[in-house]
């Protein structure tokens, strides 16, 4: 039985984000980077998180990256060089993942490291010795660590045009490849700023859903943030659908359902759509509408942004998160799809659990899509 990961494990600058991402190109699957998304969640890059915070709480949070996406992620994962000398992260990237090493010779990923502008900005390990020297005690270090988890091992050439070499490195592994998603074409309906939709843009540009299609944009906002992002990545079909004076719900509806039906979506995501459903819309495409909430259903349904935020503080829950669900005529009580949870801060206020809950109704929606 296959897994449901490739890991790719090797030392830092070896090219596992590079190769990785050219790697899921040519296999079609999603590409994700344990870095990347630790710095999504930061909202900062690690180094000046690092230097803030200490490597310790860097680790910390990287543990936390690592075991959602691999119980939560299907396709090309490219660790940090130091992750797996987390046994934690070891332990839960080897229940569903084949560890591959990407190895493409240590002297010219040396040569890299000591030329690269990007490693200089990196904070030091071992500030009291040269780069030089903390490269090669932390290869020695971490060398055999990698022979001795990784399964397969590839050796691509480090100046080889990238997409010739994954494409080798493709035929190596095509034995243990997951299956590609399924290819989907989505609907967005907002009438917000959008911000979740621009993270599944941004999330879409780094590999994790390349199965998806943004076809056609919907708002009933003409001066919504969220239309000045469909238009700013060009979203083929863009609709601005505003209530007409005396126009009911299921007359506004039946106009949005015309508009559905010639373009046949498979997903339609509400992300930011303040307009409740009538029930001819949920009859015929609640099945394949989602919604996000921000909570963790069934606490607080009703309730709307900000409402839910304040309303967990004052409550002083341990948990917040979000929950996809389908439509139905009764608000927030359809299917439950997914929930995911984060922990309550001590000091956690109204805007950083918003912005804490936004990012993982992004990564819910990128679930949903690829395994969905």
């Amino acid at each position: 039985m296959k897994k449901q990961n490739i890991v790719l494990i090797g030392f830092r600058g070896a090219g596992k984000s590079t190769f990785g991402r050219a790697l899921a190109q040519v296999t079609h699957l999603p590409f994700a980077d344990i870095d990347e998304e630790v710095e999504f969640l930061i909202g900062e890059p690690i180094h000046s998180f690092v230097e803030k915070h200490g490597w310790q709480v860097f680790r910390e949070v990287e543990q936390r990256v690592t075991h959602d996406f691999c119980r939560n992620f299907s396709g090309i994962l490219a660790t940090g060089g130091g992750t797996i000398e987390n046994s934690k992260n070891l332990q839960n990237l080897k229940k569903t993942g084949v560890f591959v090493f990407l190895n493409p010779g240590f002297e010219k990923v040396r040569k890299y490291l000591l030329t690269s502008e990007k490693e200089k900005k990196r904070p030091r390990f071992n500030p009291e010795v040269s780069l030089a020297e903390e490269i090669d005690q932390m290869w020695n270090q971490r060398k055999s660590i990698y022979q001795a988890t990784a399964e397969y091992e590839v050796n691509p050439d480090f100046d080889g045009e990238k997409k010739t070499e994954a494409k080798k490195m493709a035929a190596q592994l095509e034995k243990i490849l997951p299956s590609p998603p399924p290819q989907k074409k989505v609907a967005v309906f907002s009438s917000s700023n959008g911000t979740s939709f621009e993270g599944l843009l941004e999330a879409q540009q780094r590999g994790r859903i390349p199965n998806v299609e943004f076809l056609l944009f919907v708002t009933d906002q003409p001066k919504s943030g969220a239309l000045k992002k469909a238009q700013k990545a060009k979203i083929p079909l863009i609709e601005v659908r505003e209530e007409k004076k005396g126009e009911s719900r299921e007359e506004y509806d039946r106009e949005l359902m015309n508009i559905l039906r010639q373009h046949n979506p498979d997903a339609i995501l509400l992300a930011g759509w303040m307009r409740i459903f009538s029930p001819l819309y949920c009859d015929q495409f609640g099945n394949i509408t989602y919604n996000v909430h921000p909570s963790l259903l069934p606490q607080f349904s009703g309730l709307k942004g900000d409402e839910v935020h304040q309303k967990v503080l004052e409550y002083e829950e341990r948990y917040s998160g979000c929950t996809i669900h389908r439509v139905s005529k009764d608000v927030d009580a359809g299917e439950i799809v997914l929930q995911r949870k984060v922990p309550v801060d001590p000091e956690d206020t109204i805007d950083s659990l918003r912005q804490k809950v936004q990012k993982q109704e992004i990564l819910g929606f990128c679930e949903l899509l690829e395994k969905h």
